[in-house]
């Protein structure tokens, strides 16, 4: 059993970390390993774990320098009640990007509240972050009021991409690292740029507690066929999965549909999924998506393949859907309709809603 916790995480380091795709790729998603030992930390295929991140130091010596602040001043954390730097709270307790309400009514401007004034303030807090803010309306309020109104700092969720059988006193991430536009600057994703780019490997901790996931676990009896369906990062859990069936020499047959941008560059976890075919452990079915001049996902793989996907699942097979919850997963889910209808002859709503039900539908979508 260990004592470690959401509100009292481990301090993991970092033991490994490469990038996977090859030069030419235009995606950079890493492998990333942590050093769990002494945690007592014990894990299922298919958990998550909760890192907290830390935002860059360039946005918190921003924020300071709109507050006047040296960052050396000591407060109080709102939330523990632990006292620390505002240097340190600013860079591991704080959500520096968004600005809530209370703080927005420090302003006294009307046209940012009210009801009335709704597109207007959303425009506003989605093209400001809390530096902005405090450049055009300097604070009057004592700063321990103050930082009493900023939004947490949440973790970000990974899923394992390793199995306890393999590494017992470690954890395997899938990291994709990613820019985006916030008013006029371009950001990058603060879970992943902390992982990939800031930590230093060994030295600096990466406080991590186990999120289990019972909704997204094997089948209980290793003869059970499954097939997993992810493209890009959705893959992680799968690579668990595999590492745990492989140990256990599980009887059950493997099937995995992965879909990325380019074979050559971007086909994650190469050398290990094809040992798997070569050994007839893994059928595997491929969708690059830019490898042709016609896009080709894995829903595609999967009404291609429709007969097998439903004399698979009539032989009690578990199907797994994980990654992109936006369109992925809507695209999956809609192919699914279309193989029972066609070659199961049943009417879809309630064969799938049976599936969930029985816990033969599993997905884990974000």
């Amino acid at each position: 059993m260990t004592e470690y916790n959401k509100d009292n995480p481990f301090p993991a380091k970092i033991t490994e970390r490469f990038v996977l795709n090859k030069e030419g790729s235009t995606k950079k998603t890493y492998h990333i390993t942590l050093d769990l030992s002494g945690s007592n930390v014990s894990y299922s295929p298919g958990d998550a774990v909760g890192i907290y991140p830390e935002n860059p130091l360039e946005e918190v010596n921003s924020l300071l320098e709109a507050l006047n602040q040296s960052g050396n001043e000591e407060i109080t954390d709102p939330r523990s009640g632990a006292t620390m730097s505002l240097e340190h709270f600013f860079k591991t307790k704080a959500n520096l990007l968004r600005i809530p309400v209370p703080i927005l009514k420090l302003a006294g401007d009307p046209s940012l509240l009210g009801d009335e004034n709704k597109d207007s303030r959303l425009q506003f807090v989605n093209s400001h972050d809390l530096t902005d803010f405090f450049k055009l309306h300097p604070p009057t309020i004592p700063l321990q009021e103050l930082i009493s109104y900023l939004a947490p700092l949440f973790p970000r969720f990974y899923s394992i991409a390793s199995s306890p059988q393999v590494s017992p006193d470690s954890i395997d991430l899938l990291v994709s690292t990613f820019n985006y536009t916030h008013g006029k600057k371009v950001r990058q994703g603060l879970g992943s740029h902390f992982l990939c780019n800031v930590a230093a490997m060994h030295h600096t901790p990466i406080y991590t507690y186990l999120h289990p996931t019972p909704h997204f676990v094997l089948p209980k009896d290793p003869t059970t066929p499954i097939v997993m369906i992810g493209p890009g990062t959705g893959i992680a859990p799968y690579r668990a999965f595999l590492q745990e069936r492989n140990a256990q020499k599980a009887s059950g047959a493997n099937w995995l549909i992965f879909g990325e941008r380019n074979r050559a560059t971007d086909y994650y976890y190469e050398n290990f999924l094809e040992s798997l075919k070569k050994k007839n452990f893994l059928r595997l079915d491929l969708a690059f998506s830019r490898d042709q001049s016609e896009k080709l996902y894995v829903q595609h793989l999967l009404l291609r393949n429709g007969l097998a996907v439903w004399e698979t699942l009539s032989r009690g097979a578990h199907l797994y859907i994980c990654g992109d919850a936006r369109h992925m997963a809507k695209d999956v889910t809609a192919a699914l309709h279309t193989i029972v209808k066609t070659y199961g002859d049943k009417d879809p709503k309630p064969y799938i809603k049976m599936l969930r039900k029985e816990k033969r539908l599993l997905l884990d979508v974000y």
